[in-house]
């Protein structure tokens, strides 16, 4: 069963679900003409009707009514109403004491009546059926522990957003940024992450993604447990099968290249080790990944004169909060050829030497 707008309003304001928001929309309606005013005081006579009648029940007619709710609402159609009534007051969503009683037949007000409380209940089964969305976000320098519905247990980093719905089969989440994720077991009922062009699905387990739209790759790492990694459109065509993530394996999806694939292990204590307020970064990881996450660390721009620096690999490194931008841009430049760094203006500048 279809409904108009009017009606899905009305409908929720005979039910107690208006919001003020709404309760606008509803008003420039009824104000629009008097005809959608007359509509308006109809439908809420006709409620109240339905509420204190004693009149014998006999059978109604469902369709019969919502045509010719429709019919009075969509195209002005006087169905109802031998006598209309014309008001040029200024409506307000508040039933009058003492409302215009209309010589309306006894059938036709009973069938529109039961008309009118379908529109409210069926506004009270939506609310009551519809998933419930949750969402979080962080602002800068502020992570933040989240437990959802389902016992699951969430730390977001700085600067994230996440959205958390269960549908009844599927345990969702959609994750801009960084968050640590300690998923209750539930076979059941999947868990799946949402994170731009990439899917991770996992059933109980303790895993990290990484994906800020501002940086160029999302990364999954696995502390406990099982995940399963795929591009979303695969998901869809469902021809590929996922990349299966045991405990210190992580993957990365190259936005640019669209390829996901298994990258370096990384240690047990690593993986959430940013929660602790410590980004770890382990040996092999490339200058073009940390540069960004120094740069969130620390607030400060980091440019890099030369790109084949982006691509030069690091030792094992781990930057604190406590650690003062100089130690932190020491420990990056060190393991690079030639490498030094110079502050010009506000921005750190990476560069090679020449000697």
């Amino acid at each position: 069963m279809e409904h108009t707008l009017q009606e899905d309003l009305i409908g929720k304001y005979l039910s107690g679900e208006l919001s003020a928001g709404e309760e606008g929309k509803l008003m420039a309606w009824v104000e629009a003409s008097a005809q959608n005013r007359e509509v308006f005081e109809e439908m809420v006579q006709l409620w109240s009707l339905s509420e204190t009648s004693t009149e014998p029940e006999f059978s109604v007619n469902l369709s019969q009514a919502w045509t010719a709710l429709d019919s009075r609402i969509d195209l002005g159609e006087d169905t109802l109403v031998a006598e209309p009534m014309v008001s040029t007051a200024k409506p307000t969503l508040q039933v009058l004491p003492q409302p215009k009683v209309r010589s309306l037949n006894w059938a036709w007000s009973a069938a529109a009546a039961v008309a009118v409380l379908v529109v409210a209940a069926w506004w009270v089964f939506m609310r009551d059926t519809t998933p419930e969305t949750l969402a979080f976000s962080t602002p800068d320098n502020e992570s933040r522990s989240i437990s959802v519905p389902d016992q699951s247990k969430i730390v977001l980093n700085e600067n994230s957003t996440l959205s958390y719905t269960f549908d009844g089969d599927t345990r969702k989440v959609v994750l801009s940024g960084e968050a640590f994720f300690d998923v209750e077991k539930d076979a059941k009922h999947p868990f799946v992450i949402e994170t731009g062009e990439v899917q991770t699905r996992v059933v109980g387990t303790s895993f990290n993604i990484r994906a800020y739209p501002d940086e160029a790759k999302v990364k999954v790492s696995v502390k406990t447990g099982r995940v399963e990694v795929q591009k979303r459109e695969e998901v869809l065509q469902k021809k590929v099968p996922p990349l299966v993530l045991s405990p210190g394996n992580s993957a990365i999806y190259e936005n640019e290249s669209a390829t996901l694939e298994k990258a370096q292990d990384i240690a047990l204590e690593d993986v959430d080790s940013w929660s602790q307020g410590v980004i770890v970064f382990p040996n092999g990881s490339k200058v073009g990944e940390v540069v960004p996450a120094i740069e969130k660390l620390y607030n400060i721009k980091i440019e890099v004169k030369d790109n084949e620096i982006l691509d030069e690999p690091t030792t094992r490194v781990a930057f604190n909060p406590n650690m003062s931008v100089r130690e932190a841009m020491d420990l990056l430049t060190f393991p690079i050829p030639k490498g030094a760094y110079k502050l010009e203006g506000d921005v750190y500048i990476i560069f090679r030497e020449e000697k």
